[in-house]
């Protein structure tokens, strides 16, 4: 019995009624020891504020482990950090598919398994039960000869991401995206594009992708690339474009100018009226001969009528507008 905080590491109990048992305690530490063949693993009777994890049970015969304090006590050390992770339970039975803290990043394996652990019959659980016998892992994820960081969807100010999978003697559970040496983003391991937005047009960017474990190892091999975002396009609705391109905004003008002198003219002749021609009309007066009289004044009543008969026609003539002789 005891309040007083205690840590119990590296123990091996085995062939015994009880691996460990421990009655009204409190702050209990359990971590990295091994209890095989007992008939009880690890009794907790009337506890709390206990932690127990990365430890192995292995082939307990009546429980791996009993805990009547129910859910004051804890049965892993949360999911991420060296020393996270739930205990190793030779009976379970679950399954090892996904990762993260609630276990829904799939399909990502990290040697913890996809649902948690019940203990004895109190109901309690250890949520995040490791695969296989603990061991501290200190190997880092690595990545294949090949491996690829590629850019796509590059525009002058984004572009996309992707990259292929990274390995691990446990399992990767995050990708870290560096932008130059500052990490831009954190993604569990089951995403394997980021779209990157933010940048500026017409420059030059590095990034790199490195893999981390639930151990938080990280690895230093992984790709990088280097690239230069596009030049933007300029719309033709914008000032700058035609400030750019001034010589198409005089060549445009000079022929807008052309086309409409052009129709100009055209329709001024087309309005023009036309003058109906007739045609010449020559006049020929009297001849001499006739215009002799046996008298004077008959001579001159002929050339009186002559006259006016010719002026006559003459003024008829200009009015329709053809040529006098």
């Amino acid at each position: 019995n005891t309040t007083a905080y205690f840590v119990i590491r590296n123990v091996f109990a085995g062939w015994s009624q009880y691996g460990m048992s421990f009655r009204n305690v409190t702050n209990a530490d359990v971590e990295n020891s091994t209890l095989f063949k007992n008939q009880y693993g690890l009794n907790l009777v009337s506890s709390s504020d206990a932690i127990i994890f990365n430890n192995n049970f292995i082939n307990n015969t009546v429980l791996q482990a009993s805990d009547t304090g129910g859910f004051q006590n804890s049965w892993d050390n949360g999911y991420y950090s060296p020393s996270g992770g739930g205990n190793y339970w030779s009976d379970y039975t679950g399954i090892d598919n996904c990762s993260g803290l609630f276990q829904n990043s799939c399909p990502a394996p990290d040697g913890v398994g996809d649902t948690p652990y019940r203990i004895g019959p109190s109901g309690t659980f250890d949520y995040y039960p490791l695969m296989r016998p603990y061991i501290p892992d200190t190997t880092s994820p690595s990545w294949p000869p090949g491996s690829k960081l590629t850019p796509f969807r590059i525009t002058p100010t984004s572009l996309t991401l992707d990259w292929t999978n990274a390995t691990d003697d446990i399992g990767v559970v995050s990708y870290s995206v560096y932008r130059g040496s500052m990490i831009m983003a954190n993604v569990t391991a089951s995403v394997h594009e980021l779209n990157v937005t933010g940048l500026n047009p017409d420059s030059t960017y590095t990034f790199k992708v490195e893999a981390a474990d639930r151990a938080n190892n990280l690895s230093t091999n992984g790709p990088s690339l280097t690239i230069t975002t596009r030049t933007p396009v300029l719309s033709i609705f914008t000032l700058e474009f035609w400030l750019r391109n001034l010589y198409l905004v005089l060549a445009g003008a000079a022929v807008v100018v052309a086309a409409t002198l052009v129709i100009f003219l055209r329709r001024r002749n087309a309005a023009r009226p036309v003058t109906p021609s007739e045609p010449t009309r020559v006049f020929h007066g009297p001849s001499a001969q006739s215009l002799k009289a046996p008298n004077r004044n008959q001579g001159r009543v002929k050339a009186y009528f002559w006259g006016t008969a010719q002026a006559t026609q003459c003024l008829r003539s200009v009015r329709m507008g053809a040529p006098r002789t």
